[in-house]
C-alpha cells in the first residue's frame, strides 16, 4: 500500500518538480562557480552531467521566454548560454536547497547507479547519433541524459523503502508494474509529460516515452527514438548483455562489434567522469548523513545561500518590470509556483485593484475584480488591513471563506492562495499566490525563505520607486538613471575584490618573502579603500563624487597591476602579460582611482576575449597635439595608455555602439566595462579609442592631459 500510495503521489507532477542532483557533482559546480576566473563553456559541461541540473536549466530557459515565443531548442549548452551565469547561480540554488531540504531522504539511496547510468545513456547516445550521421548530436545527448528523468522526480517522492528498486536495473521490473498498476503507466510516461511540460524538447520527450517500448515496436520509429532505445540497452554495467546487443544492431544496423567497443568506451568514461568529481565508488551507507558537516545544515546558511543569487538579479534590475521578473522566476524555481497575482490599493475608489496577473484560468476575469476594502473578512483585504500574510487552507470550516475568496481561487485555477503583504511605503499591496493542497504543507516549511525573496523584492521595487521620484524631480546633469549608475558600481566592486583575493593567493605562495608579503599588504590596502569609496559613491548624488587630484606615476601603477595578475593568474591560464612603458613619462597629476579604474577594465576586458590565452601588451606614450581630436589645443602635453592584445577582434557592426552599456562581443559577460572606461575617461577630460581588425585583435587607446581636470 505504501508503494502504491507513492507512485500516485509522483505521478502528479503540478508545481514544484523535485530532482535530486548527485552530491559530489553539485559540489564541484559550487566551487567552479566561486572561481573568479570561471567561464560559461565550464559551468555549461559540468550541468550537462546530470540530468537533474540540465533539467532545470532547460526549464529555467522556459520560463524565461513567453509561451508563444519559445522555440525548439538544440540541447543543454543553448540553453546555459540562454540563461547565462545569472541562471546558472539560479539553478545551483535550487539544486542546493533539494540537497538541504532532503537530507533524510538520500540516506541508504544509491543515487550514484542513477547517475551514472544516465551520463553513458548520453554519452552513447551521442556516439550513435555521429555513427548514423544523425543531427543535431547535441539532441540524441541530451535526450539519452533526460531517460530516466520521470524515474529520478519519483526517486525524489518516493519512501527510502522503495529506493532499491529505483537504483537497481533488475528490482525496477517491480516498481514499474506498481506504476501500471495504480495509475496505467510507467515513469517513462511521467519523465516525458514533465520533459514536454517544462523544456523545449520535444522530440526528446518522444524518445522518453517510449524508452521501454518492444523492439519490434521501435523498428516503426523516428531516427531518435531508435538512438536512445539502442543507447539505454548498451549502457547496462558492467557491459551489455548479448541480447540487447544485437537488439541494437539490428535495430541500428550497425556491427554488434562496434557497439559493444562504443559501450565499453562510454563506460570508461563515466568512470573517469566519476573520478574527477572525487566520487566514491559505491553508495553512501545507511548510517551514514548526505553530509559530514553539522553546519551545512543550519537554516541561516540556507537561507544566506539560496538568497545570493536572488540580490545579484535584483541589483542589476533596473526597472519595475524586470524586478517583478525575478520574482516570478525565484517562485517558480524555488516552490515551483506559477500562478500569482498583485493588488494594489487605489485610494480613490477605496478599492484593491489587480495590476499584475501570471497563470491564471482568465486573465480579463481578474483584470474586473475589485475587491472593496469593505468586505473586511476577504482574505485580500485582511492582508492589507492587518499588514500580515493569510491563507486560505487555514480556514477549514464551512463559511469562513467569503465569495470573494472562492471566486479568486477559481479565477487562479488552483485548490487555494497564499496572500502576502507588500508593506514597502505602508500596506498599500498584496500578493497572492496560487497553490494546491498537496504542496501546502511543502510551502509552509519554506516560508522564512519566501518571506525572504518577497521582502528583497519588495525592497527592490521601493528603492527603484524612490530613484524615479528623484529623477522626476530635479535635473540628473544626463540621461542616465540612477538604477543604471548603482549597476555600474557594483559592477566595479568586484575588480578591487578579485584584486584582493589574488594577492591572497599570492601572499600564501611567499610567506618566506618579507619585502613580497609587505608588497602584497600594501596593494591589498589600496584595494580596500578603492572599495570602500565605490561603495560609499552609492550614496553619492548623481553627479558623482569629487575625484582626488595628486601625482600619479602611471607606469609604477601599471606595473602593479600586472605583476598582481601574472602572480595570482600563475599555473591557471596560458596568458600573457608584456609591457613597453616610456621611461620618459613624468608623473601626472591626475584622479588616481579613476585612472586604475578604467585600466583594469581594460585589461579584464582583454582577458575576457581570449578565454584560451594570448597575448596582452601595455604601452605608455607621451604625445604631443591632438591628431585624433583637431578641437583640442595642440600645445599640451598629453599622455597615452594603450592596451592591446591578439584575440579575435571586435565585429564591425558592434564597434560604434562598443561604450554603450551593455554591448558586448563576450557570451556571459554584462559589457558594463567599456561603458565605465569612457565615463572615467570623461571625468579626466580625456579620450577613449578603439582599433580593431576582425581576427587580429584590438587595440584600446586612453589618452589623457597632464592634468586632467584643466584641459
Amino acid at each position: 500500500m505504501e508503494l502504491a500510495a507513492a507512485v500516485h503521489i509522483s505521478s502528479e507532477f503540478t508545481g514544484r518538480v523535485r530532482l535530486p542532483v548527485f552530491s559530489y557533482l553539485l559540489e564541484k559546480l559550487i566551487d567552479c562557480r566561486h572561481n573568479l576566473s570561471a567561464q560559461l563553456p565550464e559551468l555549461s559541461r559540468l550541468i550537462g552531467m546530470d540530468p537533474a541540473l540540465s533539467f532545470m536549466a532547460l526549464r529555467l530557459q522556459c520560463a524565461m521566454e513567453p509561451a508563444d515565443a519559445r522555440v525548439q531548442s538544440t540541447g543543454i549548452e543553448a540553453a546555459v548560454d540562454r540563461i547565462g551565469m545569472a541562471g546558472v547561480d539560479f539553478i545551483i540554488s535550487q539544486a542546493l536547497t533539494e540537497a538541504i531540504d532532503d537530507i533524510h531522504r538520500q540516506r541508504g539511496l544509491a543515487l550514484e547507479w542513477l547517475w551514472r547510468n544516465a551520463l553513458t545513456t548520453a554519452l552513447l547516445a551521442k556516439d550513435l547519433a555521429l555513427a548514423l550521421d544523425y543531427q543535431p548530436v547535441e539532441e540524441a545527448y541530451a535526450a539519452g541524459l533526460l531517460l530516466d528523468i520521470g524515474k529520478l522526480a519519483l526517486f525524489a517522492r518516493t519512501p527510502a523503502a522503495c529506493a532499491p528498486m529505483l537504483a537497481d536495473s533488475v528490482q525496477a521490473l517491480t516498481l514499474l508494474e506498481a506504476e501500471t498498476r495504480v495509475v496505467g503507466s510507467a515513469h517513462d510516461r511521467i519523465g516525458a509529460d514533465l520533459i514536454r511540460k517544462h523544456t523545449p524538447l520535444w522530440f526528446t520527450a518522444d524518445a522518453v516515452a517510449y524508452h521501454t517500448a518492444a523492439a519490434v515496436d521501435v523498428h516503426q520509429a523516428f531516427p531518435l527514438v531508435q538512438i536512445v532505445w539502442a543507447a539505454k540497452r548498451l549502457a547496462a554495467e558492467p557491459s551489455p548483455a548479448p541480447e540487447n546487443l544485437q537488439a541494437a544492431a539490428d535495430l541500428l544496423d550497425l556491427d554488434a562489434g562496434q557497439l559493444d567497443r562504443l559501450a565499453r568506451a562510454a563506460q570508461k568514461q563515466t568512470r573517469e567522469m566519476r573520478d574527477e568529481l572525487g566520487a566514491a565508488s559505491e553508495a553512501l551507507p545507511d548510517d551514514r548523513p548526505f553530509h559530514d558537516d553539522p553546519a551545512f545544515l543550519t537554516q541561516p546558511l540556507r537561507i544566506r545561500t539560496l538568497l545570493s543569487g536572488v540580490y545579484g538579479e535584483l541589483l542589476q534590475a533596473g526597472d519595475h518590470n524586470t524586478i517583478l521578473r525575478v520574482l516570478r522566476q525565484s517562485l517558480s524555481v524555488f516552490f515551483g509556483i506559477e500562478t500569482l497575482v498583485i493588488f494594489n490599493h487605489n485610494a480613490g475608489r477605496n478599492c484593491l485593484a489587480e495590476s499584475m496577473a501570471v497563470g491564471v484560468v482568465s486573465s480579463a476575469a481578474i483584470e474586473q475584480m475589485q475587491i472593496p476594502l469593505s468586505a473586511a473578512d476577504c482574505l485580500p483585504v485582511v492582508c492589507h488591513a492587518g499588514a500580515k500574510a493569510v491563507d486560505s487552507f487555514s480556514q477549514t470550516q464551512p463559511g469562513l471563506l467569503t465569495i470573494i475568496d472562492r471566486q479568486l481561487i477559481n479565477v487562479m485555477g488552483k485548490e487555494g492562495f497564499l496572500c502576502i503583504p507588500l508593506l514597502s511605503g505602508g500596506p498599500r499591496a498584496c500578493l497572492l499566490l496560487g497553490i494546491d493542497d498537496a504542496e501546502w504543507p511543502w510551502i509552509q516549511k519554506q516560508t522564512t525563505l519566501l518571506n525572504a525573496i518577497v521582502d528583497a523584492v519588495d525592497n527592490a521595487l521601493t528603492r527603484y520607486e524612490r530613484q524615479s521620484d528623484r529623477s522626476k524631480a530635479r535635473s540628473m546633469g544626463g540621461d542616465e538613471r540612477p538604477s543604471s549608475r548603482t549597476r555600474k558600481i557594483v559592477h566595479e566592486i568586484n575588480n578591487p575584490l578579485s584584486i584582493i583575493k589574488n594577492y591572497l593567493k599570492v601572499l600564501a605562495r611567499r610567506t618566506d618573502e618579507k619585502e613580497a608579503v609587505a608588497d602584497g599588504i600594501r596593494i591589498i590596502d589600496e584595494e580596500i579603500n578603492r572599495l570602500a569609496t565605490l561603495v560609499r559613491s552609492l550614496t553619492a548624488p548623481p553627479e558623482g563624487m569629487p575625484g582626488q587630484m595628486k601625482g600619479v606615476d602611471v607606469n609604477a601603477e601599471i606595473k602593479d597591476i600586472l605583476n598582481m595578475l601574472r602572480n595570482g593568474l600563475a599555473g591557471e591560464t596560458t596568458l600573457r602579460f608584456d609591457q613597453d612603458l616610456d621611461p620618459r613619462l613624468p608623473e601626472i597629476d591626475t584622479d588616481r582611482d579613476r585612472l586604475k579604474q578604467a585600466l583594469i577594465n581594460l585589461l579584464k576586458n582583454a582577458m575576457e576575449a581570449m578565454p584560451d590565452g594570448g597575448t596582452i601588451t601595455v604601452k605608455t606614450r607621451i604625445i604631443r597635439g591632438r591628431p585624433h581630436h583637431k578641437d583640442r589645443s595642440s600645445e599640451k602635453s598629453w599622455f597615452k595608455i594603450s592596451v592591446c592584445d591578439d584575440g579575435p577582434g571586435i565585429d564591425e557592426e558592434i564597434q560604434n555602439e562598443l561604450f554603450q552599456p551593455h554591448v558586448t562581443s563576450k557570451n556571459g559577460h554584462d559589457g558594463l566595462g567599456l561603458a565605465i572606461v569612457r565615463e572615467a575617461m570623461a571625468d579626466l577630460n580625456g579620450f577613449l579609442l578603439c582599433e580593431s581588425v576582425p581576427g587580429r585583435g584590438a587595440c584600446f587607446h586612453m589618452e589623457i592631459p597632464e592634468a586632467g581636470n584643466d584641459a
